[in-house]
């Protein structure tokens, strides 16, 4: 296992970056607008791959080499080495260098923002841990959608229900959704009238006045539930907050059926 003190010693440094993502895929839809809130390109070239999943090329030999998973996203990190030591361990070569070139994978969407986060910390999409309070309700309403929503009506499954056993995927899809979004209202009413910190979390914006890692996991998983014929307006908190989100073009840009680019909506 690589250690800490010999990573560090490598300096690798981000030179460029490759993203794959599918445009309708909620998961993908989190990281284009984090990066593009991020302002990433600006700072890192980066490349979007388009993964074809109505020609099933998430399962194909090629990008299972890249993603075991066959899922996305998927961000593949490329680094520069600088002072690097004599002393460097085979170590440390084998497990960051693959054909000459020192690389990270990354393959959940979690993990890829927070390494966004880390490496590109303006601005920032958690609130400080000096303010544990808000920190905590924007994890919690960011695993809401990661966790609750997002898995049990993708693709993966609606398709497997209409296979195995002759189920109506979208039926289903729609049934997480509501639930989902029902709790998420629920959420964000409570946050609005805490006098935990005098005045509650509920701003513009899922928690506060900033975009927040609730806000880049709620809009993709919103604008899903109106692919499936889904009225926003039955939860007005949440309709009011993606609402605001889709007025910056980050949102536009990175949002569904999207690939990075700023296409009108």
């Amino acid at each position: 296992m690589t250690s800490t003190i010999a990573r560090q010693a490598l300096r690798l440094v981000p030179t460029a970056l490759h993203l794959y993502t599918a445009p309708y895929s909620g998961c993908s839809a989190r990281i284009r607008i984090a990066a593009a809130l991020k302002s990433v390109g600006d700072l890192v070239p980066i490349q979007y791959h388009s993964i074809d999943y109505t020609g099933f090329e998430h399962r194909s030999q090629e990008y299972r080499s890249i993603n075991p998973n066959a899922s996305v996203p998927t961000l593949v990190v490329e680094y520069a080495q600088h002072g690097a030591t004599a002393n460097q361990t085979n170590d440390t070569q084998n497990i960051l260098e693959t054909n000459g070139k020192h690389t990270l994978t990354i393959t959940q969407s979690p993990a890829i923002l927070d390494w966004l986060e880390q490496n590109f910390p303006s601005p920032s999409l958690l609130p400080s841990s000096s303010d544990p309070w808000a920190r905590a309700k924007v994890l919690e309403l960011a695993s809401l959608v990661v966790s609750d929503i997002q898995p049990p009506q993708s693709t993966r499954y609606r398709q497997k229900i209409v296979a195995d056993y002759g189920g109506d995927g979208e039926a289903w899809a729609r049934s997480v959704y509501e639930r989902g979004l029902s709790v998420y209202e629920t959420l964000l009413a409570r946050s609005s009238d805490s006098d935990f910190t005098g005045s509650g979390t509920k701003g513009k914006y899922s928690v506060g006045d900033q975009v927040t890692m609730a806000d880049i996991c709620l809009v993709p998983a919103a604008q899903g539930a109106i692919r499936v014929g889904i009225d926003l307006g039955r939860w007005p908190m949440v309709k009011e907050v993606v609402d605001e989100c889709w007025k910056l073009p980050e949102f536009q840009k990175g949002g569904l059926g999207q690939h990075g680019r700023l296409d009108p909506r």
